[in-house]
């Protein structure tokens, strides 16, 4: 095709055209219409796109204006004009409305460029009558009027109040965003100038363009590794770094708490604010090297940890100035808690870096540190056992595995004399780390996404055992987590396994603490019903630890209430304790509960037992945790008395 047309040189519409095209698609295939921002490139991309197109056709009428009528000549020339002008305009929007934070000045600003380009389109629409910017002459053809420059003023002007706009809110801008807009007008002028030199060269729609598309591209970009609301690099960027070979230094991760509430309690505007001026703290001293990893976490790489300490004390007395001047907005302050490593050179990766950081940042919470947490040689030897324990579960955990043991303690009826029911209990026990406590496999189950696994194969083990033993256990207890209790199959799960051993419903009673109900309580109460329905039994566990609600007691479907420890400690204390202690059960048994004690050691705590009219005692006192095989035997031992 030959974009030579007479003396009209038209490759740089076609251009445009294309590329006008390909950035509209795009929009709309990102499905990011939704956002006010993205529908301001859009509006300027299909602007770009007619422009150009009736440009085209205008240079067509213009070459060839004898053989076209005049209205039509006018009428294609004249929607030139009027989407010419449009970019720049929709552009100096899109600065606007991320310069300004306040609903206001985006307001008059809107309407001042609204004005002008409103009052520009009145002029196009009534140079076809006064032939103030063109006209069509049947000799002469396409003739240029008095205001022939307009287009160049009202695109530099556009292009002056978008510089103007960031300018005067660069706090409030993102530096990267801050380049963008202040760069946009040379771009422009840089065609509008070749335009001007040689009107032969058709460069009016693409210099309006290129700066939107350059403003679109390196913003969309962005968007990948680059947040817009803090002015930081995102965790993309941050992995990309880590994982170079060639780099090292001290990775420092700043976590804030509180963080939802905090937006809860903001203006929109004030909480973007806040976050701005924070990345630009951090960037004070992390420079180039500061991420925004997620909502409440950002990030920073420095060389040495020293420098990482002198920076974390830093930070923190920012967010102690901060805290006191959003005192009289934030409900309850804002929390940090901060943990940094050394890496190099491609020794380890991102992932087991944020993990280690991970598990620093949850011990700095769980022990109230306000100070940043240095890795060291304790912390990297216990996630490597961690690691290992996990290998550990993810092979063990299955019916048929040895290291991987329920145990069982007998509980002790007061009105039978003998042990009736008992409770199981995992165990992880002979491998390469020895015998692992509960309170160490169960909180790497948890962090690992393995309790609800485990929840079920031991009771699948707990199942098997009764089946093994019909006629010496009349009934085993067994702990449910809010994780089997909230699993939308349970039902179907724990009947199922039960009818696939043989068993009836009444061997098994569940073991579950009231915080289950905390979050999950319509979820957990309807699973609750159909499986005493179908026969199994509820143990309230853990009563007197903290969470309790009588009401949630009285209306669940428990049979028994399972005293924790910590209230025998207390009846031990004193005699208001103890008579606080009876009453408490004396008034469970009312409401026809069985009461069940647990953590009973001494003669004397049983003593106290006994004489609030405790109908079950569990307790080292009567009998440890025992391997199955002695559990049978001690079973066996007390049927021959």
């Amino acid at each position: 095709m030959n974009f030579v047309a007479l003396q009209y040189n038209i490759i740089g519409e076609v251009i445009t055209c294309v590329f006008a095209l390909i950035l509209c698609c795009n929009i709309l295939v990102s499905f990011s219409l939704y956002d006010r921002r993205h529908r301001l490139f859009f509006y300027g991309g299909v602007a770009s796109f007619l422009s150009a197109f009736f440009d085209i056709f205008a240079v067509i009428c213009i070459t060839n204006y004898k053989k076209f009528p005049i209205p039509l000549s006018t009428a294609v020339s004249t929607l030139f004009f009027i989407f010419l002008i449009a970019i720049p305009f929709f552009l100096a929007s899109y600065a606007n409305d991320v310069a300004f934070a306040y609903k206001k000045c985006k307001k008059y600003t809107y309407c001042l460029s609204g004005v002008v380009y409103g009052i520009y389109l009145l002029i196009v629409l009534l140079n076809i009558k006064t032939g103030w910017i063109f006209r069509y002459d049947p000799e002469l053809g396409y003739v240029r009027g008095p205001l022939k420059y307009l287009t160049y003023v009202l695109t530099l002007w556009f292009s002056i109040i978008t510089v103007l706009v960031v300018a005067l809110n660069k706090k409030s801008i993102a530096r990267r965003l801050y380049y963008v807009f202040m760069i946009y007008p040379f771009v422009s002028v840089f065609f509008l100038v070749f335009q001007f030199l040689d009107n032969t060269i058709l460069l009016t729609g693409i210099s309006s363009f290129s700066a939107l598309f350059f403003a679109y591209i390196t913003l969309q970009s962005d968007l990948m590794e680059f947040d817009l609301i803090t002015g930081l690099m995102t965790e993309s960027k941050l992995r990309k770094h880590v994982s170079l070979k060639n780099t090292s230094g001290v990775l420092y991760v700043l976590s804030i708490d509180n963080m939802n509430n905090i937006q809860s309690n903001m203006e929109v505007t004030s909480f973007n604010t806040m976050l701005l001026n924070l990345g630009k703290e951090l960037s004070k001293y992390f420079e180039r090297n500061t991420y925004h990893i997620s909502t409440n976490r950002f990030a920073g790489i420095c060389k040495t940890k020293d420098e990482a300490v002198q920076y974390s004390k830093a930070i923190e007395k920012y967010i102690y100035d901060l805290n006191n001047s959003l005192d009289t907005v934030l409900s309850s302050p804002l929390e940090i808690y901060s943990s940094s490593i050394v890496f190099s050179k491609g020794e380890v990766s991102y992932d087991s870096l944020i993990e280690i950081i991970n598990n620093m940042l949850v011990k700095c919470k769980n022990d109230g540190s306000r100070t940043m947490q240095i890795c060291d040689e304790a912390i990297l030897v216990e996630m490597e056992r961690k690691r290992y324990i996990h290998k550990v579960l993810k092979r063990e955990l299955r019916l048929d595995s040895e290291q991987f043991q329920v145990w069982y303690q007998p509980i002790y009826s007061l009105s039978e004399k003998k042990f009736t029911y008992m409770e199981a209990l995992s165990r992880l026990n002979n491998t390469e780390l020895g015998n692992i406590s509960p309170g160490e496999f169960v909180g790497v189950a948890e962090s690992r996404g393995l309790i609800e696994k485990l929840g079920f194969v031991a009771f699948e083990k707990v199942c098997k055992f009764i089946a093994e033993n019909r006629n010496l256990v009349k009934a085993v207890s067994i702990n449910f987590s809010v994780y089997q209790m909230t699993n939308t199959k349970v039902v179907e799960n724990v009947l199922g396994t039960i009818a696939r051993f043989g068993l009836s419903p009444s061997n098994i009673i569940m073991e579950i603490t009231e915080s289950i109900f905390i979050e999950n309580f319509e979820l957990v109460l309807n699973n609750m019903k159909k499986l005493a329905e179908a026969g199994i039994k509820f143990y309230l566990d853990d009563f007197g630890t903290g969470y309790s609600n009588l009401s949630n007691v009285i209306a669940l479907p428990f049979s028994t209430i399972k005293i924790d420890r910590t209230l025998v400690l207390m009846a031990e204390e004193s005699k208001k304790g103890e008579h606080l202690f009876s009453n408490l059960i004396s008034t469970f048994k009312d409401a026809e509960l069985t009461i069940l004690v647990e953590g009973v050691e001494t003669n004397n705590q049983n003593y106290l037992v006994e004489k609030s009219g405790a109908d079950l005692i569990q307790g080292f006192l009567y009998s440890r945790p025992l391997p199955p095989e002695d559990c049978i035997e001690l079973l066996q031992k007390q049927a021959k008395l």
